[in-house]
């Protein structure tokens, strides 16, 4: 008898902890509550226009990502003098374990 309560109980622990395992599962995947303002002409209407303008690119595989050029106002030299201050001042990173860079 003592051994039946035992299984008893540990079914009912068992079945307490399912249930509490199951609970954070029940939103997923999250409701999708954007709603967009262009209809599907627009939206191919504007990947053309950037397209042509040079702003996309596609990877090898044929995905999308916005493709970044920008202009620097910053010259040759003047990157080096800073990366030369940067140095003596002890600020230059040469990894990820140098994150944040620490002077001295």
């Amino acid at each position: 008898m003592n051994s039946l309560k035992t299984l008893v109980a540990a079914v009912a622990v068992s079945a307490a902890f399912a249930g509490a395992a199951q609970a954070g599962e029940l939103d997923y995947p999250a409701a999708d509550t954007s709603a967009s303002t262009l209809t599907r002409a627009q939206v191919v209407a504007d990947l053309k226009l950037a397209r042509a303008e040079g702003l996309v690119a596609t990877t090898e595989q044929g995905d999308v990502y916005a493709a970044r050029s920008t202009a620097t106002q910053v010259t040759r030299a003047q990157v080096r003098q800073e990366l030369s201050s940067a140095r003596a001042a002890g600020l230059e990173s040469t990894g990820e374990l140098d994150y944040p860079p620490v002077a001295g």
